[in-house]
C-alpha cells in the first residue's frame, strides 16, 4: 500500500531516474533517431482520432456500433501518448506517469478487444458496400421490370376496357331499339329476356369502368396540397341523388390538409360513402372525423350499415371479393381495391372495424403535409 501511495504522490517526480540521454550509450544519430520516429508515430496517432471523432460527429445517427469508433479512438490516441511520452524521456524522466498512461492504454484495449468479440457475430452479418451495390442494382433491375410489367398492364387494361365498352354499348343500344319498336309483338317472357340482356351489359360495363379507374390509378399524376373537405365536397356532390333516395346524412367535423392527389381523394370518399349507402337497411348515418398524431392524419368514415364479420375483413380490400350476391347488393367488387391503392399510393394505410349489424368504420392513415 505505501508503495502505491508512493507511487501516486510522485507521478510526476524525475529525480530518481536520469534522463534518456545520460541512461546508456546514445550517439546523436541513434537518439534523434528514436525521438523522431517517437514523434511521428504520435502525430499520426493523434490525427487519427480527429479523424474518427469527425466521422463519428457527422454520422452518429447512422453509425452502427458507436462504441467501437469511440474505443479506437480512445486506444490510438493513448497508444500515441505512450510513443510522445517515450520520446520526452530524453530529457524529462517521467516513468511513474508513462506507466500509468501504458496502463490506460492496457485496459482500452483489452475493452476494445472484449467489445469487438462481443459484436463479432453481428458484424459479420453486416453486408459489404459491393454487396449493398450489387442488391441495390438487382433491385433496380427488378423495379425496371415491374414498372414496364405495370405500364403494360395498364394499357393492356385501358385498351380492352374500350374496346370491350363500344360492343356492349351496341348490346344495349340494339336490345333498347328491338324492345322498343316490337313492345306490341313481344311476350312478357321475351320482355323479360331483353330486359337481363340490358341489365347485364350495364353491369358488365361498371365492371370494366371500375377496372379501368384501378388500372389508371398511379403516382404519376400531379401531387399536391390537398384540402380534404374539398374532396370530400366532390364526392358528397357526385352521390348527391344517391344521398337522396336513401334520405342519408352526411356528418362532418373540419378535416386537414394532406399532400395528395384531390381527384383519387374525392374518388375515395365517393367509394366509402356510397357503399354506407348501398350497405343499409335502415337511413344510412355517415360520420366523417379526423385527428392529427405527430407526423400522420387518421381519417374515420364511420357508418350504421350492416357490417360484416370479423372473418371477412380481410377479404374487403380485395379486387372482385363479394360478401353479398350481386341480386342482394350490386356492384363490381373493386370498389375498396381502388380505395386501397389510392391510399397506399399516398404511402399510407386504410384499415377496418366492424361488427355484423353495428355499422362499419374505415380508418385512413395518412402522412401530415408538412
Amino acid at each position: 500500500m505505501n508503495e502505491v501511495l508512493d507511487f501516486f504522490s510522485g507521478l510526476f517526480a524525475t529525480g530518481q531516474w536520469p534522463a534518456r540521454w545520460h541512461c546508456g550509450n546514445w550517439s546523436n544519430f541513434h537518439g534523434w533517431l528514436y525521438i523522431i520516429s517517437d514523434l511521428m508515430i504520435w502525430v499520426a496517432y493523434a490525427l487519427i482520432p480527429i479523424m474518427i471523432f469527425q466521422y463519428f460527429t457527422g454520422k452518429k445517427r447512422v453509425i452502427k456500433f458507436t462504441k467501437v469508433y469511440l474505443l479506437f479512438a480512445t486506444f490510438i490516441l493513448l497508444c500515441g501518448a505512450t510513443h510522445f511520452l517515450d520520446a520526452m524521456m530524453f530529457w524529462i524522466p517521467m516513468y511513474r506517469f508513462n506507466a500509468l498512461v501504458r496502463l490506460a492504454t492496457g485496459i482500452v484495449s483489452l475493452a476494445t478487444v472484449y467489445y469487438l468479440v462481443k459484436i463479432l457475430p453481428d458484424i459479420f452479418k453486416q453486408k459489404t458496400n459491393i454487396e449493398l451495390e450489387n442488391e441495390i442494382a438487382k433491385r433496380e433491375a427488378v423495379e425496371k421490370q415491374l414498372a414496364a410489367a405495370n405500364a403494360n398492364l395498364e394499357a393492356f387494361a385501358y385498351i380492352a376496357s374500350h374496346d370491350l365498352q363500344e360492343p356492349l354499348r351496341k348490346i344495349q343500344t340494339f336490345t333498347d331499339i328491338l324492345f322498343s319498336n316490337n313492345t306490341e309483338n313481344i311476350d312478357v317472357a321475351k320482355k323479360e329476356m331483353a330486359n337481363k340482356i340490358v341489365v347485364s351489359a350495364s353491369r358488365m360495363q361498371t365492371m370494366i369502368q371500375d377496372i379501368l379507374n384501378l388500372s389508371t390509378i398511379n403516382a404519376n399524376n400531379s401531387f399536391g396540397e390537398v384540402n380534404l373537405n374539398d374532396a370530400l365536397s366532390v364526392a358528397v356532390e357526385n352521390l348527391e341523388i344517391k344521398i337522396k333516395e336513401k334520405n342519408a346524412i352526411i356528418e362532418t367535423t373540419d378535416l386537414p390538409r394532406i399532400k395528395g392527389n384531390q381527384d383519387y381523394f374525392a374518388q375515395l370518399f365517393m367509394n366509402l360513402i356510397g357503399n354506407a349507402i348501398k350497405f343499409s337497411k335502415k337511413p344510412p348515418v355517415i360520420n366523417i372525423t379526423s385527428i392529427i398524431e405527430a407526423n400522420k392524419v387518421l381519417v374515420f368514415v364511420k357508418d350504421n350499415g350492416i357490417g360484416m364479420d370479423e372473418a371477412n375483413i380481410n377479404k374487403i380490400f380485395l379486387a372482385f371479393q363479394r360478401l353479398h350476391s350481386k341480386s342482394e347488393y350490386e356492384g363490381s367488387g373493386i370498389g375498396l381495391a381502388i380505395c386501397k391503392r389510392i391510399v397506399e399510393l399516398h404511402n399510407g394505410n386504410i384499415s377496418v372495424e366492424s361488427k355484423l349489424g353495428e355499422g362499419t368504420t374505415f380508418i385512413i392513415e395518412l402522412p401530415k403535409a408538412l
